[in-house]
């Protein structure tokens, strides 16, 4: 789980010195990776350690507990940058679900932050077994 700010003129000092704290990454438009691709925005991402089971409660109270407590500080960052938070989802079988507490989306909601999931089964793909588009 990460939260990540991203802009064209996103500057990782300039929004450490906002939210209080280091990320785990960050870069300005232009910046070079290491293959030499060209970062055409900037971006401030800070991860919570790895979950196994999915504790979205926790993940997000671990990143949000290290940042300002400011709702207007949150609002000035959400009009002038994206804002989000974003994890990765593996299920072990179809037909799972994940909650998040009332806490956890009030907390996202008063700070403009949205949440959004990549999720991947590891269930068999029967999609040619199921006779869909077959003649």
């Amino acid at each position: 789980m990460s939260l990540r700010i991203f802009g064209e003129f996103v500057d990782p000092l300039e929004i450490t010195k906002i939210l209080g704290h280091e990320p785990t990454k960050g870069r300005k438009k232009g910046d070079r990776s290491v293959r030499g691709y060209v970062f055409k925005k900037g971006s401030w991402t800070l991860s919570a350690p790895e979950s196994i089971g999915a504790n979205i409660d926790y993940q997000v109270d671990w990143i949000l507990s290290r940042l300002t407590k400011d709702l207007e500080i949150w609002k000035t960052i959400t009009e002038k940058y994206a804002v989000d938070f974003f994890t990765g989802l593996f299920l072990e079988a179809m037909n799972r679900g994940i909650r998040l507490s009332p806490n956890t989306m009030q907390k996202l909601s008063s700070r403009g932050i949205e949440l959004g999931f990549d999720i991947y089964s590891f269930e068999p793909d029967h999609s040619g077994t199921d006779g869909a588009g077959s003649a």
